[in-house]
């Protein structure tokens, strides 16, 4: 079975974000501790962040760390109030989020090269999660 990396893009540091086992990308001009990734190193077009924000990490992925990726895992991106979760189901608190939060490629994936978003779901809490069929 093939495993699964998410990147998780925000502009904000969170002790929350950390606990979810995803890698961390900061963008935005505010200091980042160094578990996240910084999209302002290598190639990259963090000059017009204020613009295009999470699109510069991106565009840093693509031209940077694209290459290093094998087909053995599946990579996914997430924003700090959107998600890929397990299944659909309506995320009102951060411990359901966790419990929720895709960890690995799940089985039905198996005959797939990608899989995009079907449905956005606003929830309490300010959450917008992404969720697959």
């Amino acid at each position: 079975m093939k495993k699964i990396e998410i990147f998780c893009v925000t502009n904000i540091s969170s002790k929350k974000l950390e606990t979810l086992k995803l890698s961390l990308a900061g963008v935005g001009k505010k200091k980042f501790p160094s578990q996240y990734i910084s999209c302002a190193k290598g190639i990259n077009i963090q000059k017009k962040e204020k613009n295009y924000s999470e699109l510069t990490f991106h565009y840093w992925f693509w031209k940077n760390k694209l290459k290093d990726c094998d087909n053995k895992t599946w990579i996914g991106f997430c924003q700090k109030r959107r998600f890929w979760l397990k299944k659909k189901v309506n995320i009102n608190t951060f411990i359901k989020l966790k419990k929720n939060i895709l960890k690995k490629v799940p089985a039905k994936w198996k005959n797939f090269d990608s899989v995009l978003v079907i449905k956005t779901i606003y929830v309490k809490n300010k959450l917008i999660n992404f969720v697959i069929k």
